[in-house]
């Protein structure tokens, strides 16, 4: 089983520091490399990119509005579904 690394913030010193470890350890506690304290999980946002390279072109402007997997343009009404 591969190991996963999970970021740590030292409740005293306030040192970020990875941990190592299998994922159904995840929730184990940590103790801060350099001072010893209890360390908490900091919590961040995956990136979710999917090996795509970046775009190079912005997206263009929503003239409308996108809901329920279809769209709006402008002045359409408003449904339910």
């Amino acid at each position: 089983m591969s190991a996963v690394r999970y970021p740590f913030r030292c409740t005293v010193c306030g040192l970020e520091f990875d941990v190592s470890r299998p994922a159904r350890d995840a929730a184990a506690a940590a103790s801060c490399p350099a001072d010893g304290a209890a360390a908490v999980r900091v919590f961040t946002v995956p990136s979710m990119n999917f090996n795509r390279p970046p775009s190079t072109t912005p997206s263009p402007p929503s003239s409308g509005f996108s809901h329920s997997g279809h769209s709006h343009g402008p002045g359409t009404g408003h449904h339910s579904h």
